[in-house]
């Protein structure tokens, strides 16, 4: 029997970097996607699509610097621990 074995992230930061990497490839599909359109439409929309994709980027990297700075503080308040 075969199983399919996935990693669980261990980490909200993890789960964050994962969907940053996933944006990314989806960014860089439709832009591709965009530059081999023949039709003008169709490259607008593909490059509409991706803009879309690198807005999600970047508010999951604000997210993973809040999650690190969250870090930072619960460090200074615990000492370290």
């Amino acid at each position: 029997m075969k199983t399919n074995h996935t990693l669980e992230p261990n980490s909200m930061m993890e789960v964050l970097m994962e969907a940053i990497k996933r944006e990314q490839e989806s960014y860089d599909y439709y832009y591709r996607a965009a530059l081999q359109a023949a039709k003008p439409a169709t490259r607008k929309m593909l490059l509409c699509l991706a803009e879309w994709e690198k807005g999600h980027i970047e508010e999951l990297t604000n997210h993973v610097m809040e999650l690190k700075a969250q870090k930072e503080i619960d460090r200074a308040i615990t000492g370290g621990l």
